[in-house]
């Protein structure tokens, strides 16, 4: 590293410089990067590469606690990743990742995961997919059938069953919200714009948050009960009027083919901060060892059983802490991983393959 560089943890002085490179990288609008600011800035989990006192490149990280196969891990949700137009391509983004990593482990963080808009780009730093969204598009013509009546901010507590039923209990990846931290991502939806509305039948079933354009609309989360999906799409539909709609829903939603047009993508990755502690807290019942190897965290290299101790054992295979994060979360196996791993023990591939079975894996937040 050039002696005037220097890669550190952000202070709160930092926040206005930060402000200015997100707004130079991603364009939000004023209302939007203010509220976000306001809320979601937590210096103690974010990095920055300074370079002659200015701010070239940064990440931050919201602490959050992480749902992985049942079991709840301290996590963070990683943004704002981000290097200035004029700075790039120079390796900075490799320096504050390793960096940044490092420090959330020290901090007790066990994962990162975020939602990037290119995850290819995170790969080199060992964050791999780790769950789908399913993107529904369609358009209908405006019959006139009624009116949406938009939700109120007073009324967002009675969301939050919903979601922590069908998104913080049920997915492997997502962000396991308290009611606190649900309501302030409510409040981020409607800083920059967004509606919601809901579907009730005599109790809550649904809900969807989504930013009403001027050609069409757009629906960032939708969330209903087990056979309500249907109904909260067109009510949706009904918002739309006339316009076309995007909606993100969770991978294992059935839409029928008529509503219009689905699509299934990676969205979503994470990394290893801690395997060791990631192990541990598992729980994952195998006599077998794995070894792990990792290229931005040091202490992640080694020999561990499913207990998360480190071993002198024969391992089973051997595995990137990357990939291995993918397969112990759900969302991949060891067989969709093959020219990843390196087998010493048939057996013990076989029954580390069988402990760790895909499961269903969905990350709806960004922040």
């Amino acid at each position: 590293m050039e002696n005037n560089e220097l890669v550190r943890v952000a202070n709160k002085k930092d926040e206005k410089s930060f402000y200015h490179l997100w707004k130079v990288c991603f364009g939000d609008s004023d209302d939007f990067c203010n509220w976000l600011f306001q809320n979601r800035f937590f210096p103690d989990y974010s990095v920055c590469l300074e370079k002659n006192g200015e701010i070239l490149s940064a990440m931050q990280g919201v602490p959050y606690t992480i749902r992985v196969r049942g079991k709840d891990l301290n996590g963070v949700m990683l943004c704002g990743v981000s290097t200035h137009p004029d700075h790039r391509k120079k390796g900075y983004m490799g320096k504050i990742f390793t960096y940044a990593m490092n420090l959330m482990r020290d901090k007790g963080v066990l994962l990162a995961v975020h939602t990037p808009a290119i995850l290819e780009s995170y790969f080199p730093y060992g964050h791999y997919p780790v769950a789908d969204a399913l993107y529904f598009m369609g358009q209908r013509k405006d019959e006139n059938k009624g009116n949406c009546v938009f939700v109120e901010k007073t009324q967002w507590k009675e969301l939050y069953p919903v979601y922590e039923k069908n998104i913080g209990k049920k997915y492997s990846g997502a962000v396991r919200r308290t009611k606190e931290e649900f309501l302030r991502k409510c409040d981020d939806y409607a800083s920059d714009g967004g509606k919601c509305i809901t579907l009730t039948d005599g109790k809550m079933q649904g809900y969807a948050f989504f930013y009403p354009m001027e050609n069409h609309l757009i629906c960032p989360e939708a969330v209903a009960n087990d056979g309500y999906y249907n109904a909260l799409i067109e009510k949706i539909f009904l918002a739309a009027k006339g316009r076309e709609i995007s909606v993100k829903l969770p991978p294992d939603v059935e839409i029928p083919q008529q509503f219009g047009q689905k699509k299934l993508c990676p969205k979503g990755v994470a990394g290893v901060c801690n395997i060791s502690q990631i192990l541990k807290k598992m729980e994952i019942s195998c006599p077998f060892y794995v070894e792990i190897y990792d290229p931005i965290v040091s202490e992640n290299n080694g020999i561990f059983s499913f207990d998360g101790r480190k071993v002198a054992e024969k391992p089973a295979i051997k595995i990137d802490a990357g990939h291995f994060l993918s397969v112990i979360m759900g969302y991949a196996s060891l067989e969709d991983f093959s020219q990843f791993v390196t087998i010493y023990r048939r057996d013990g591939y076989d029954f580390i393959n069988q402990v760790l079975p895909k499961c269903k894996c969905y990350i709806i937040d960004e922040y």
